[in-house]
């Protein structure tokens, strides 16, 4: 008998059985965790060890510190454009604050509609697009090192909540901030022809944010669409920027023509089922003696028209020289017209304000009309903008904004307070 081997106890055939069940149920709940949330992070150790068991849960800091992590990551890819922030003590930048640099030199923003007068020197614009505010500028400084590899990110369920990071551009640089998004939808649009990602109303999302993921993947970049934010897919921005690069620029073009959606009681009076209706023609633009106010536009180029949004977004894209072919309804007859778009004359500068204003009671004046060339249209006011503040006076009726810019001199200027949307700022009124 052989003394000196170890002795192997027989493992009996029901404790092989049951830890095979064991591994096979840890194996299973392991891949239906894996369909059921896709976008999870896969531990390498799909049982926590006992050690971790005991430890407590992340902290503050320790989320902090991983945001900090996927800073460095991100830190290249994001350039500021010298743009000073929205609002006295807020650090979000108004655009165009942040590039997203996806050549060496070249970086891609958002330009939106707003005042200029305190925002730092503008970036050199190489291309853009007037109907979605997307632009490709010119890197400032120096050669940077090569643009990083951008990675882009597309969710596999849109109904799920999550944290994007919003890259936040300052004098002392570059930081990520959480951003919780309840959901994401679909939304067809009329600018590009992919979709748009649709978040709940109230989601803490301004214009030219830059977005990204847990992963350093860029997520998309944040423009205003139908007055809420929306987000641009990051394959999309990519592929518009380099779209404007190829494309030849033109001169911007126009036909002279003012528009709003079509009622229901028009469309009976009309016969019309779907359009946009003129509600103007300029005497001297494209449109002279061919429509009028009144008129439903029903297609251009042979494609129904549906909104005006869509009307807008073919216009803001017009070149000079371009032509549309139009059917317009008028009294129940419709017209083939033919437009071709003419250069914007130059607007000369003017000292008047240049409103038209409606006071709204408790909160200021609302402006629902600019004149071109004049104070209001310098300072970058929009119409739905409301005055909440001109001089000392807050919530000033429209007659006291009027006096109050009428009692300045010339190159004098009067402060106002301005409420866009649900965003507040500050600018001033030159004579």
């Amino acid at each position: 008998m052989d003394t000196g081997s170890p002795y192997r106890p027989r493992v009996s055939r029901e404790t092989r059985l049951l830890l095979t069940a064991g591994v096979m149920a840890v194996a299973a709940l392991w891949l239906l965790a894996r369909i059921r949330f896709p976008e999870r992070l896969v531990t390498p150790n799909p049982v926590p060890s006992v050690l971790d068991q005991l430890a407590g849960g992340p902290t503050y800091d320790d989320l902090a510190r991983d945001v900090g992590q996927l800073s460095l990551r991100v830190a290249p890819s994001i350039v500021a454009l010298g743009a000073s922030p929205a609002s006295p003590g807020s650090m979000r930048s108004s655009g165009p604050g942040a590039g997203l640099r996806f050549r060496d030199d070249m970086a891609v923003t958002v330009i939106p509609t707003g005042p200029r007068d305190d925002r730092g020197s503008e970036p050199q614009v190489l291309a853009y697009d007037p109907a979605s505010g997307i632009a490709v500028v010119r890197v400032p400084g120096p050669r940077p090192d090569p643009a990083p590899a951008l990675a882009t990110w597309t969710p596999r369920q849109f109904q799920q909540s999550r944290y994007l990071l919003a890259a936040d551009v300052s004098p002392e640089g570059m930081s990520l901030q959480p951003i919780f998004v309840g959901w994401l939808n679909r939304v067809n649009n009329a600018l590009w022809t992919d979709p748009l990602w649709g978040v709940p109303a109230h989601t803490d999302l301004s214009p030219g944010m830059f977005l990204f993921t847990s992963r350093a993947e860029l997520a998309g970049v944040v423009i205003a669409y139908g007055g809420r934010p929306a987000i641009v897919p990051g394959g999309t921005v990519l592929a518009e920027a380099e779209r404007l690069l190829a494309a030849p620029p033109a001169p911007a073009g126009r036909i002279g023509v003012e528009v709003q959606s079509l009622s229901a009681p028009i469309a009976s009076l009309t016969g019309a089922l779907s359009g946009v209706v003129v509600t103007w023609v300029d005497p001297e633009g494209a449109a002279r003696g061919q429509l009028m106010a009144g008129d439903v536009i029903e297609t251009v180029d042979g494609r129904a028209f549906t909104s005006r949004q869509q009307w807008d977004v073919r216009v803001a894209r017009l070149a000079v020289g371009e032509t549309l072919h139009v059917a317009a309804r008028r009294r129940g007859q419709l017209r083939d017209v033919v437009l071709v778009a003419t250069a914007a004359p130059p607007v000369p500068a003017s000292r008047s304000l240049g409103l038209t204003l409606r006071t709204r009671t408790g909160m200021g004046a609302e402006i629902l009309r600019i004149e071109q060339g004049s104070a209001a249209d310098r300072a970058g006011l929009i119409p739905g903008d409301v005055i909440t503040l001109v001089a000392d006076v807050a919530a000033p009726t429209s007659s006291r904004v009027v006096r109050s810019y009428a009692s300045t001199r010339q190159g004098e200027r009067v402060m106002v307070g301005i409420m866009r949307g649900e965003e507040h700022f500050v600018t001033t009124l030159e004579r």
